[in-house]
């Protein structure tokens, strides 16, 4: 895995990648860097439309929390930071610099 994620660090969706939006059931991002495909549920989804501008982990917990009704902080928090590392990690997202 890359380094942690910085809750501070601003973070921005690889400009890129495509994403094919499909209904209620999420999307598929495809990154033409590497020839990857992720299918993402559409949780996954709005997390990855945080992204879409500079956006930190932060800003984003606090926008799920704000947009979904009981779902418990401990889980939020866990969930978006994994969801990120993963999409740092096979360059679908990246950093601000």
């Amino acid at each position: 895995m890359t380094d942690a994620i910085n809750h501070t660090t601003l973070y921005i969706c690889n400009p890129d990648v495509v994403l094919r939006e499909e209904d209620e059931d999420g999307g598929l991002l495809f990154n033409p860097d590497t020839n990857q495909l992720k299918i993402i549920n559409p949780t996954g989804l709005f997390i990855w439309k945080q992204f879409s501008i500079a956006n930190n982990l932060n800003g984003v917990i606090q926008s799920i929390e704000d947009n979904f009704e009981e779902v418990p902080a401990v889980e939020v928090h866990q969930d978006v930071e994994e969801f990120l590392a993963d999409m740092v990690q096979n360059g679908f997202i990246g950093e601000v610099l």
